[in-house]
């Protein structure tokens, strides 16, 4: 099933468009084919909730929503619902895309953080899923002439965000620094409409 999808720049201009009262022309894409499904929204800001209009085609789809940060992610629900129907959590297929509302970018939990900690002592490489389309990947090259590590961090494909750094410490010391640079590297890798 084609699954229409609304990107980061879509994201971003919905965040603004929210605290608006006009209409809006947008433009739903698929990923693999990149076909387009235009739509219209009609913004409504009123002091305590705000209500939407999604006109797609003939179809008219209303929503009202109480004011708060995270309204323009529980708008890109409604609207990718409106296109692609349903979130049905029993298709495997869609459990893939999570809600826009529901995503936590940046997610470091215990887990993580151990397998950093070891690898810390080993060396080696690690793949940390931290809620991004792509995970987080870590390398770390032990020196043996002195106590230290050279670390190499990378998320994305096509442009991706890298870290790359040396350290001459003890293991807690790099554990720390590590830890820090691999939160950094999820909080720039975090696309703009979730940071806020």
């Amino acid at each position: 099933m084609i699954k229409y999808k609304i990107d980061n720049r879509t994201l971003q201009l919905l965040n603004a468009q929210v605290n608006l009262t006009e209409t809006f022309n947008h433009v739903l894409r698929t990923a693999p084919k990149r076909e387009c499904l235009a739509f219209r929204l009609k913004a409504e800001r009123g002091t305590v909730e705000s209500t939407f209009v999604v006109e797609l085609g003939s179809e008219r789809h209303t929503l009202t929503l109480q004011n708060d940060k995270k309204m323009h992610l529980k708008l890109a629900d409604f609207i990718e619902e409106i296109a692609n129907g349903p979130f049905d959590a029993s298709n495997s297929s869609d459990l893939v895309h999570l809600p826009h509302a529901d995503r936590q970018y940046g997610r470091f939990d215990v887990q993580d953080k151990q397998r950093v900690f070891e690898l810390v002592h080993t060396g080696g490489v690690l793949s940390l899923d931290m809620g991004f389309e792509l995970p987080l990947h870590v390398a770390l090259h032990r020196t043996h002439s002195r106590r230290g590590v050279t670390a190499i961090l990378s998320i994305g494909n096509k442009s991706p965000h890298t870290r790359c750094f040396t350290l001459y410490d003890p293991d807690a010391e790099i554990y720390a620094k590590l830890i820090e640079s691999i939160n950094h590297l999820a909080a720039a890798a975090t696309p703009a409409a979730h940071a806020a």
